[in-house]
């Protein structure tokens, strides 16, 4: 689990955090966190504080507490706890500004600066380092020796240089220092690039996250370059002991369980043909569009959810899945069902030849067969029941009643008959082709789906935003040395003191990766010359670090003499420098007396006794 840590705010102007900070206090103050999620739950007020079924977890009893007089939400059986806006990130799986601009729309404000300051330095200094990235692999594949093997690959599978060019395909070389290298040559913060996950790093030393991999870069709708995904060459040493796709990982700008490949290039033909059709590959993406299909894209090996279906919505009212006819490819939209089934947009299926997928089809083919079979799709129900509802099915009456209860299980909580949303009359029209298939009166099945609605299942909150919710654990400070934990406790509940620590504790000597990347993103305050506050710090956190931060500053302000506590732990860490150091210098000094060199061992001696010197000085 990491850290959303946005590397650029230690670059921002420093007139730009306190335009942030003002835009968070100025919506949190409008949103009341009892209305927020009053909007969503079911809440009971049991002496100060409302409870309700926590959204977050499989949750039988309330278990969530939100705090009007904090404006605070806790879950003390999951563990999710954060504000009005972690809530709303949560519950809508938006990122920070998503989520104030909901909240924004709520109340009736605008929180965004007319040059939108929250995204144009945070975001822009990021998306320079994806963009410089993708342009190095680009050019590596079109070099004449560095790419040969990815491009005859490339040839191989039936991709034109027109193809791979538009999509910005490149490839990265084997070694694991070839981009770190280049890096270096042009000055590149490397922390930032393994913060994008650009680069990865074991101990203290950088390395290249791809390696020997055709590489795709990923681009959000307006077409930037937020992650990568590699495609290792197969026959290659890489291929022997590497899984054959591998994904940035997840950072303030690239999540893969929220991501779309090819949207930006499948809008356009998307608005012509009335649909956006969903595949498995990136290849399947590539060669759709070389053949004149482009309203195309694809998931990052994950299962359609609703942070997709988010996306989506805003191009089109219609998905077609394409499936492979088989048993896992009725899993799918089964799945996919659960999904749709109480939003205003409407699935189709269309399916594959037995053992081929859309790259080797169209390859075969060409687009003639793959156009009409999205053509001819059908709806995406009519093709569970198919399944669900055999033949003569309605003469027995358990495996009925088993269907039944499972294509109802898709609606939710029950609506008026007579509702006029979109999602009504889709219950409606539901409803009607069940009673005719089985025989029974609508009444009948209307009772049935009730009676369902006040099951335990029935009452899941999670319904709320739709089944297979896939929340993020919360972050824990497990395995975090108390010193590092108890640290970030004061510097969380007094801020003003980050500054005057920075002069005193490197982020290096902070040896878990948490409390390391949490302090980091302090000091990117104090670097960009603005005071230091939880506000300011907020646009830089999921709402799991955030819940870890709100945790660490309620074990901080518990502390009725912070500033003694502060002076005890600073001067831990000293002592705990001071003793790596020792060690390793004595370990250098044994080494050096073992080969013989008495004037390094001497020097070194001395060096040992003026440090035990300085760590025993009151």
């Amino acid at each position: 689990m990491s850290i959303r840590m946005l590397p650029a705010v230690g670059s921002c102007q420093g007139g730009m955090v306190p335009l942030i900070q003002e835009a968070v206090q100025r919506v949190k103050a409008a949103s009341d966190i009892v209305d927020v999620v009053g909007g969503y739950l079911s809440l009971r007020q049991t002496g100060k504080v409302y409870k309700a079924l926590c959204p977050f977890h499989d949750d039988s009893r309330p278990s969530l507490d939100i705090d009007p007089e904090r404006q605070r939400f806790r879950c003390w059986s999951c563990g999710q706890y954060g504000d009005v806006i972690s809530f709303v990130q949560q519950i809508e799986r938006l990122d920070f500004a998503e989520a104030m601009d909901l909240l924004g729309r709520r109340a009736g404000i605008t929180w965004r600066e007319t040059d939108d300051s929250l995204q144009s330095a945070q975001r822009a200094r990021m998306l320079e380092q994806t963009d410089w990235a993708q342009k190095h692999f680009q050019e590596a594949l079109w070099d004449r020796h560095t790419g040969q093997a990815a491009r005859d690959y490339l040839e191989e599978r039936g991709l034109e240089e027109e193809t791979l060019r538009i999509f910005g395909v490149g490839w990265a070389p084997p070694g694991g220092d070839w981009l770190l290298r280049k890096s270096e040559r042009e000055g590149k913060d490397r922390g930032e690039l393994e913060a994008l996950g650009i680069l990865a790093r074991h101990e203290n030393r950088y390395y290249d996250r791809f390696r020997e991999r055709v590489i795709f870069p990923i681009r959000n709708a307006r077409g930037q370059t937020v992650g990568f995904g590699g495609r290792v060459l197969p026959g290659t040493p890489t291929a022997e002991r590497a899984p054959k796709y591998y994904n940035s990982a997840d950072s303030a700008l690239f999540t893969k369980s929220e991501q779309l490949f090819g949207l930006d290039l499948a809008r356009e033909d998307a608005r012509k043909r009335g649909y956006l059709a969903v595949v498995e590959g990136y290849t399947d993406v590539l060669m759709a569009h070389q053949h004149g299909i482009g309203a195309v894209v694809a998931t990052m090996g994950t299962a359609l959810n609703h942070r997709h279906l988010a996306q989506l919505k805003r191009h089109t009212s219609e998905v077609v899945l394409v499936f492979d006819a088989d048993a896992g490819g009725d899993v799918g939209v089964e799945r996919a069902l659960s999904l749709f089934a109480q939003h205003e947009m409407e699935l189709r299926v269309a399916r594959l030849p037995d053992g081929l997928d859309p790259c080797d089809w169209l390859l075969n083919e060409g687009a003639g067969p793959l156009n009409q079979s999205l053509t001819d799709s059908k709806d995406a129900l009519a093709v569970a029941m198919e399944r669900w509802f055999p033949k003569g099915v309605e003469e027995r009456v358990g495996a009925a009643q088993q269907a039944l209860d499972r294509v109802l299980g898709l609606m939710g909580e029950s609506v008026p008959h007579g509702g006029g949303s979109a999602t009504a009359i889709k219950r409606n029209l539901l409803v009607g082709r069940l009673a005719r298939r089985l025989g029974l009166r609508e009444e009948t099945i209307w009772k049935r789906q009730e009676e369902l609605a006040k099951t335990p299942r029935g009452r899941d909150p999670r319904a709320v935003a739709g089944p297979e919710r896939q929340i993020e654990p919360v972050l824990s400070e497990a395995g975090m040395p108390m010193l590092e934990k108890e640290l970030l406790a004061v510097l969380f509940s007094h801020p003003e003191w980050v500054e005057e620590t920075a002069a005193l504790v490197d982020p290096r000597s902070l040896t878990h990766p948490i409390a390391r990347g949490l302090y980091e993103n302090l000091l990117g305050l104090v670097r960009s010359g603005s005071p230091v506050t939880m506000d300011a710090l907020r646009p830089s956190l999921s709402p799991q670090a955030h819940a870890l931060v709100l945790r660490l500053a309620d074990m901080g302000q518990s502390n009725s003499e912070p500033r003694t506590w502060w002076d005890s732990l600073i001067a831990g860490l000293a002592n705990r420098l001071s003793g790596e150091q020792g060690k390793l210098m004595r370990e250098e000094l044994g080494r050096l007396s073992l080969v013989g060199d008495h004037d390094a061992a001497l020097e070194m001696l001395r060096k040992v006794q003026e440090l035990s010197r300085k760590v025993a000085r009151p």
